[in-house]
């Protein structure tokens, strides 16, 4: 029979130093300190050679640069304009989308080559869809998507030879 929680009136097994999950707030005993040396922060951030320092500039930058004399932005790939968006930031944010993704290709992270502005459900698909997903929208552009990976992986691999980098 499996230990139950020291916790008075609680049945649940015990999950550790004699309390459930939910009742390891009620432990006294000291926990140990993390050992700080064996958990190093990754060092392979951005490099600040492509001018910013944060996401949210590079976005506001993306935009700007991809307005046409009308103020309007479309989507390349979907032809689709963009500008309805900007009122909904969770939606207005998913209009960016990592070519190569961030973290796997840390170093290109905040590269403005490496950003599309696209349609949020052309993203959500590109990230997280099926072959399905992608059967449903005939009409929009997966094989350019597929060229600018192809381009953007080239760049990165060229980037880290050139930047000794691993």
């Amino acid at each position: 029979m499996a230990k139950k929680c020291k916790k008075i009136g609680c049945e649940r097994p015990v999950f550790s130093h004699g309390y459930c999950k939910i009742h390891q707030y009620l432990r006294t005993d000291k926990k140990k300190p993390v050992n700080k040396l064996r958990y190093r922060s990754k060092t392979n951030s951005s490099p600040p050679d492509f001018g910013f320092d944060n996401q949210l500039k590079l976005f506001h930058y993306l935009w700007a640069i991809n307005r046409n004399v009308k103020g309007e932005v479309f989507c390349k790939y979907t032809g689709e304009k963009l500008n309805k968006f900007i009122d909904t930031p969770s939606l207005w944010y998913s209009c960016f989308m990592h070519i190569l993704p961030k973290g796997k290709y840390t170093y290109f992270k905040l590269n403005p080559d490496n950003i599309d502005v696209a349609h949020p459900e052309f993203h959500r698909i590109i990230d997280q869809g099926t072959e399905e997903d992608r059967s449903l929208h005939p009409e929009w552009n997966f094989d350019l998507y597929e060229k600018r990976v192809s381009e953007m992986i080239a760049k990165y691999d060229k980037y880290k030879i050139l930047n000794n980098l691993s």
